[in-house]
C-alpha cells in the first residue's frame, strides 16, 4: 500500500540501537590475541580463545580475507560444538555472506544461497529463539527488500510477530541494516541512554507497514504496534510512513500526539511527524 521510492531498497534507520540489558556479546576479548594458542585450519592460523564468545567475537571482527573470516566463524564448531548460542550465531554471519561485502551488489544466486543457509540455521538451532527469530527476519528482508518478493516476505515478518512477540533486539545485532534512533534524558546534568523496550515483533511490524499493498494488512499491522509496542521508536516511524500515504494518513492522526506525548521520538523524528501531518 506504502509506496516505495528508489532508495528505499533497504530501509536504514540512523544511529544505534540501545538495548544494554539484552547484549549476549560482550566487546572485548578475553585475552590479547599474542597471548594465546594458534590453531591452523583451513590454510589459516586461527587465535584459539578460551571461551565460545571470545572465538565468536574474534570471528565477527574485521578480516581483509573472507575466506579467513568464515573460517573463524566455522572452527568454533569444531572447538565449542557445546556452546549452541554462540555457534547459532557464527551460522547466521556464515549464512549473511553469502551476499558478498556489499548485499546490493549480490547476484539472484547469492541470495537464494542465503535462505538455503537461514533454512538450516532454523533447523539446527532450534532451542534457540533469539536465534530463529533473526533467521526469520533475515528471510523476510532478503524476500521483501532483495527480491521483491513481497508476499513470502511478509509472511516471515507476521511469523516473528506471532511467534516470538517478547524477544529484545541485542546491542549488538548482525542485521546491519536496523538501527533506531532513541533520545538522550539528562541525569544530575549528563546526558545517559535511556533504556527502550524494542523488540523484533515491533520491528517487523514496522516492516509490514512499509511493505504491504493491503490497506486491511497495513491498518492491522499499525494496530498490533500501537496496541504492544507503542512505546518505542518503530511506532513513531510506522506513524511517520503512514502518514505520507494520503489513504492512510487520516487513520494515524488521533495517535500523534499520545506517541509525542511519550517522548520517544527524538527531535527529528518528531519534527518529521508534525510536517507530515499538516496537510491533514
Amino acid at each position: 500500500m506504502l509506496k516505495k521510492t528508489a532508495d528505499t531498497a533497504v530501509l536504514i534507520f540512523l544511529v544505534i540501537i540501545l538495548l544494554t540489558s539484552c547484549s549476549e556479546e560482550p566487546a572485548s576479548f578475553s585475552l590479547p590475541k599474542s597471548e594465546l594458542p594458534m590453531i591452523s585450519f583451513q590454510g589459516f592460523s586461527i587465535p584459539r580463545f578460551p571461551t565460545a564468545q571470545g572465538q565468536l567475537n574474534f570471528a565477527k571482527s574485521g578480516f581483509a580475507n573472507p575466506e579467513k573470516k568464515k573460517a573463524a566463524l566455522e572452527i568454533l564448531f569444531e572447538i565449542f560444538p557445546e556452546a549452541r548460542l554462540q555457534c547459532g550465531n557464527a551460522a547466521l554471519y556464515l549464512a549473511y555472506m553469502n551476499l558478498g561485502n556489499d548485499y546490493r551488489f549480490a547476484e539472484s544466486q547469492n541470495y537464494h544461497n542465503a535462505i538455503s543457509d537461514y533454512h538450516a540455521v532454523i533447523e539446527t538451532f532450534k532451542e534457540h529463539p533469539q536465534i530463529l527469530v533473526k533467521a526469520y527476519w533475515y528471510l523476510g528482508w532478503i524476500h521483501s527488500d532483495l527480491l521483491n518478493q513481497t508476499k513470502p516476505g511478509l509472511s516471515y515478518f507476521w511469523h516473528i510477530v506471532k511467534k516470538y512477540p517478547d524477544i529484545k533486539t541485542g546491542i549488538s545485532s548482525p542485521v546491519p541494516w536496523v538501527s533506531l534512533v532513541y533520545p538522550l534524558k539528562e541525569n544530575k546534568n549528563q546526558p545517559v541512554r535511556q533504556s527502550t523496550q524494542n523488540k523484533w515483533a515491533s520491528l517487523a511490524l514496522l516492516e509490514i507497514i512499509r511493505h504491504s499493498r493491503d490497506r486491511v494488512e497495513t491498518v492491522k499491522a499499525f494496530d498490533t504496534l500501537w496496541e504492544k509496542y507503542r512505546g518505542t521508536v518503530a511506532t513513531g516511524i510506522g506513524i511517520n510512513l503512514m502518514l505520507k500515504d494520503k489513504s492512510l494518513g487520516q487513520k494515524v492522526m488521533p495517535y500523534i500526539q499520545p506517541y509525542l506525548a511519550l517522548k520517544i521520538a527524538n527531535p527529528f523524528l518528531a519534527r518529521e511527524i508534525k510536517e507530515n501531518a499538516k496537510k491533514y
